[in-house]
């Protein structure tokens, strides 16, 4: 009779070793019938319900199994782990408890204590029991690799690092110890490292995404744009509902100003967490700039729901509001946003415009730097096709006028993206640019008109560059300064002997100069010419000229050549 029952035994744990559980548990079953106190049986059978997912009856079969051997460490360990699925977390430490006080040398207990221990967020306790398991068992690396997360989790880099080491040593395949190696390289900047390491990964597994997601991070802190873009479409192929990936790749086409491309990935993206202050931001801001003004608004007054001192938020929606021409509510948003930074030179410029409070305003850097950046994608289209802008084609007559057919060096300040410079490099045979705006200079060097390209504010570029010119150009940045002293002073100290100055503004009829409510200071005649007196400039020619739309009418400014004396 015995040898009839373990040999139903032997068969029953042959079909669960095979996977085959059900028919073990049949077996189980039929063994039990015949002896109901088989303690391996029952403890098996346990094991086989607890593959199958059905907790409850798993447990039952241990505990009747503990019953009858309450001294088996395996069995209080598989007891846990049973109660541990079913979140009873209490009851699981109990038992693995149990099994290490009657062995204490029982590893896969330790790491299994130490698992609950740190999903209750005791990093102490989680950080020696996961010691206990790899004393006890040196070659364990499941536990190598638990002690590995949780120094992570801890920010303890470099020990955690060696835990992975360790995992690699024992298992060079073990892809998520290899990935992790990767996440730590990648967090110290070692980017090649980090690189060969997910690379090594994708050898294992060609499908995992975060692998993908960050290769495509690497790219881009090696500003390759577009082989980060490649990573996470690919990633996205194989996990299309993968967060990073299509948050990054969003992110990306919005640095590289696809807009229309950033906004698709982000209607997904609201689609699942409608709340998301980054992505309603980013949506927004995409909007904006395509010109599409009231779907920014619905974003941008979403995130005030959400969040009412958002400051960039505020200070958009003032700037939506005075390109809509509605000067009370843009006024509002910027009063709201200098309450949340007061100090913020762009704000305040701009709500000095729209007010005209200050009879003396200084311009502002950082606005005129923010402008031009977001205005750079489509600054050519809008000033030639939608204003008109015909500033170029006077100053190639004025240079026809005065007989400057050819010059051997210019500059040309304010150039944005170079609708001046095509002009000017016809007769110049070394042409330099100088914008404060990096992405209107990006916009520059695709067209390959200029020699040098200079990102700086004009006037501390003069007044630190070593060069002469013959010819100076300021084709519409007057009106982003006030006061010009100092321009003038730096102009004539770069000019050459009879060098020209060609340059515009917006002309003022009460005063020297004011700041408009457009945010664009304006100059008169007058103080043009006292500059011009006082910096030994000769003045040669003022007229006043269409140089483009605004908004139903035409934009007069006055167009000036001077020569050095």
């Amino acid at each position: 009779m015995s040898q009839d029952i373990e040999a139903l035994f032997d068969k029953a744990y042959q079909l669960q070793q095979e996977d085959q559980l059900m028919q073990a548990i049949d077996l189980y079953e039929q063994l039990l019938e015949l002896s109901p106190k088989h303690a391996d049986a029952l403890h098996f059978l346990g094991l086989a319900y607890a593959q199958l997912g059905e907790m409850e009856r798993a447990i039952d079969y241990f505990s009747q199994a503990l019953t009858i051997q309450p001294k088996d460490a395996s069995l209080h360990n598989n007891l846990a782990n049973a109660y541990k699925r079913l979140h009873l977390l209490d009851k699981a430490t109990h038992h693995y408890q149990c099994a290490l006080e009657l062995q204490p040398d029982y590893a896969q207990a330790y790491n299994n204590l130490a698992t609950i221990y740190a999903l209750q967020g005791n990093y102490q306790q989680a950080l020696n029991h996961y010691r206990l398991a790899v004393h006890a068992q040196p070659d364990f690396a499941a536990a190598h690799h638990n002690l590995g997360l949780l120094l992570l989790q801890a920010n303890q880099l470099e020990a955690a690092k060696k835990q992975f080491n360790n995992v690699l040593t024992l298992n060079p395949n073990h892809v998520d110890a290899r990935f992790y190696m990767g996440v730590l390289n990648l967090e110290a900047n070692l980017l090649d490292e980090a690189e060969e390491a997910f690379q090594e990964v994708l050898a294992i597994d060609s499908e995992h995404v975060q692998a993908l997601t960050n290769l495509g991070v690497i790219a881009l802190k090696r500003e390759q744009g577009q082989i980060a873009i490649d990573y996470f479409t690919k990633a996205l192929g194989f996990d299309n509902q993968h967060m990073d990936a299509r948050n990054n790749l969003a992110a990306t086409f919005m640095h590289h100003d696809r807009f229309e491309n950033a906004l698709m990935h982000y209607d997904v993206l609201l689609k699942k967490d409608p709340k998301n202050i980054e992505y309603l931001y980013n949506s927004g801001v995409a909007q904006m700039t395509l010109g599409h003004l009231q779907e920014a608004i619905n974003h941008f007054e979403t995130i005030l729901t959400l969040q009412d001192t958002h400051f960039a938020t505020l200070n958009n929606l003032a700037a939506i509001y005075i390109r809509l021409e509605q000067r009370e509510q843009a006024i509002s948003f910027l009063k709201r946003a200098l309450t949340v930074k007061p100090d913020d030179s762009a704000a305040q410029f701009m709500l000095r415009a729209l007010t005209g409070d200050d009879k003396n305003p200084e311009s502002s850097l950082s606005y005129v730097s923010n402008l031009f950046n977001n205005y750079a994608l489509y600054y050519d289209q809008h000033m030639k096709g939608t204003l008109h802008y015909s500033l170029p084609q006077h100053i190639a007559r004025l240079l026809h006028q005065l007989h400057c057919l050819k010059v051997e060096r210019a500059i040309d300040l304010g150039c944005g993206t170079g609708l001046t410079g095509i002009i000017l490099r016809e007769i110049t045979s070394h042409l330099t640019g100088v914008d404060i705006a990096a992405k209107m200079l990006e916009r520059a060097k695709d067209k390959n008109i200029y020699d040098e390209l200079v990102e700086a504010e004009v006037v501390a570029f003069l007044q630190q560059d070593k060069h002469s010119y013959d010819l100076i150009t300021a084709a519409d940045i007057l009106p982003y300064m006030g006061e010009l002293q100092t321009l003038f002073q730096a102009i004539h100290s770069r000019l050459t002997e009879q060098g020209l100055f060609i340059f515009t503004s917006e002309i003022c009829t009460d005063g020297a100069w004011k700041l408009q409510e457009s945010a664009r200071f304006c100059h008169s005649p007058d103080y043009i010419q006292s500059l011009c007196t006082q910096h030994g400039l000769h003045l040669l020619q003022q007229e006043k000229i269409a140089a483009r739309q605004q908004h139903s009418d035409v934009l007069d400014v006055m167009l000036y050549a001077a020569r050095k004396s």
